[in-house]
């Protein structure tokens, strides 16, 4: 059974959609990425892409790191996970030096 304030709750969320149409699609693509954080435990995306995604000229998935092993890796769009390590640098720079050239600087 609905309470006056869950009812309340319900009109200001339809005014809000009917002001935002796209609002519904934000808050779906908000709660996969949330999921997908925390089913895979990692903390942020790379500007490394797939190995498997990027075969045959196919845009291939950003790799997120891993939140306790930065060797670990996981596919945003294949769901594959990888070991990946630099055997020159560490990931962790190598990761970062990657982010500032492709940002422009240097």
């Amino acid at each position: 059974m609905m309470t006056d304030n869950d009812q309340e709750a319900l009109e200001a969320f339809t005014k809000e959609l009917a002001k935002n149409p796209k609002l519904l699609e934000q808050l779906q693509k908000k709660s996969e990425l949330e999921d997908f954080k925390e089913r895979y435990n990692v903390k942020r995306a790379t500007p490394l892409k797939c190995p498997a995604c990027s075969q045959y000229m196919v845009t291939g998935g950003s790799l997120w790191i891993n939140k306790d092993d930065h060797l670990k890796f996981v596919c945003r769009k294949c769901k594959l996970e990888w070991i990946l390590g630099c055997l020159t640098k560490d990931n962790d720079i190598l990761i970062e030096e990657l982010r500032k050239i492709l940002k422009g600087g240097e």
